[in-house]
């Protein structure tokens, strides 16, 4: 039997992070999730070999695949779409290296479940196609499903704006071949948007529904992220405790740790800092004194320097981040972008490479619409910046007002 990750993604919600990475290539704890896919099909003895299915920065893909994994123990196939086919055309793609049946597997869906549970549901059941269905609390970004007594699903449609259920397709299938007789070859299809719906109408596709004790994250965007790190500590932290620290890591006593944390190998971290629940250091980070950080992922060889603050933001790998500087509200900053000293970034995206010399942020103020009108802002910065920095960036935007993009999408440029 084989299994196909569709690993060929933009991963475009996921930027910066994903400007410089392949989407199945974000890391969880310093391991891409793609390396934690590949781990859990090696458990399954049906399955002979692996169909990476692959477009945008490929070569990364496969300089992983030959470095990281050259140890692993079934065939890897790279199969290469010519452009952008999206998950049916990309499937369509790999028609030729499939059996009868075949397992498919989304390569931004960060999971512990046990494929081979979906292998044997399949078996057992008379449908073209099997769906790995799982419940989750915001059903509109997703495939909802409903299903009957039987566990045929008998509803499917694609992020709804009023989903009938809140059970959701999970990106996992089994597939049988003749399912790819129905999708144009060289074509942009959506299995999800233009496949399953027609075989739900004809009655072909079962759902298995995913035990609770599994977790399932689809890594669409930075809060996805954040979601994925914080299961996966806790996943440790239920057998080694709240706190993790690799060997190489220097930790001097004097800093405070409230976890669950986890410093990866070879981070130096300096006196008084203080490290909060949810954080992630990466390996070969280093932090000087008196940083602090609280739920944010700092994806590694990155340089805070003393005073920082960090919270809920994530940094990629090789950042520099400037004395005094605050992260915060969901801030994104892309590899080997520096912070200049003195600056605060509130729920920003920032550019791989970008030198931040200024304050040139646009801020979210959150405020009420009826009571704050365009061009208007009040004397004291609602999110409780500095004074300096908030008139100075009073008096940028009476200048040169942000566009509506920029507003829209958060970028610092």
């Amino acid at each position: 039997m084989k299994a196909v990750v569709l690993a060929g993604g933009f991963g475009t919600r996921l930027r910066p992070i994903s400007s410089t990475r392949p989407k199945p290539m974000v890391p969880v704890l310093g391991k891409p999730n793609l390396q934690y896919i590949l781990e859990t099909i090696e458990k399954i003895p049906e399955i002979d070999e692996v169909i990476l299915s692959v477009h945008y920065m490929r070569g990364e893909i496969r300089e992983f695949i030959d470095e990281k994994m050259a140890d692993y123990p079934k065939d890897i196939r790279f199969v290469n779409d010519p452009m952008p086919l999206e998950t049916g055309g990309a499937l369509k793609n790999v028609e030729n290296y499939v059996d009868e049946d075949f397992l498919v597997i989304y390569g931004d869906v960060f999971t512990n479940f046990n494929f081979k549970e979906l292998i044997d549901a399949h078996k057992n059941n008379d449908g073209l196609v099997t769906v790995a269905v799982t419940k989750v609390y915001d059903p509109e970004r997703f495939g909802v499903v409903e299903t009957d007594e039987e566990g045929k699903i008998t509803h499917f449609e694609e992020k709804p704006k009023r989903p009938r259920s809140n059970l959701v397709d999970a990106g996992i299938y089994m597939v049988n071949k003749k399912v790819l007789e129905e999708i144009p070859a060289g074509k942009e299809v959506y299995f999800e948007r233009d496949v399953l719906p027609k075989l739900v109408a004809r009655g072909e596709v079962h759902a298995y529904r995913m035990p609770r004790d599994y977790y399932w994250v689809d890594l669409g965007t930075p809060e996805d992220l954040f979601y994925a790190h914080q299961i996966a500590m806790d996943e440790i932290a239920k057998e080694n405790g709240y706190m993790t620290i690799k060997e190489t890591a220097e930790v001097p006593e004097d800093v405070e740790i409230q976890g669950p944390v986890y410093i990866d190998e070879g981070a130096r971290i300096g006196h008084g800092v203080k490290i909060k629940s949810y954080t992630y250091i990466g390996p070969n980070t280093i932090v000087e004194d008196k940083a602090y950080f609280k739920r944010a992922i700092l994806i590694g060889s990155d340089i805070v320097k003393s005073e920082a603050e960090i919270k809920d933001s994530i940094l990629g790998e090789g950042v520099v981040v400037g004395k005094n500087v605050i992260l915060k509200e969901n801030a994104v900053v892309g590899d080997y972008a520096k912070i200049y000293d003195n600056l605060v970034i509130y729920g920003a995206k920032v550019l791989p490479w970008k030198k931040v010399e200024e304050y040139e942020a646009y801020i979210k103020i959150k405020l009420d619409p009826t009571k704050v009108r365009p061009g208007q802002y009040p004397d004291r910065c609602p999110l409780g910046l500095p004074e300096c920095i908030y008139k100075k960036f009073k008096a940028i935007a009476g200048e040169k007002p942000p566009c509506d993009e920029c507003i829209e999408n958060q970028w610092l440029f």
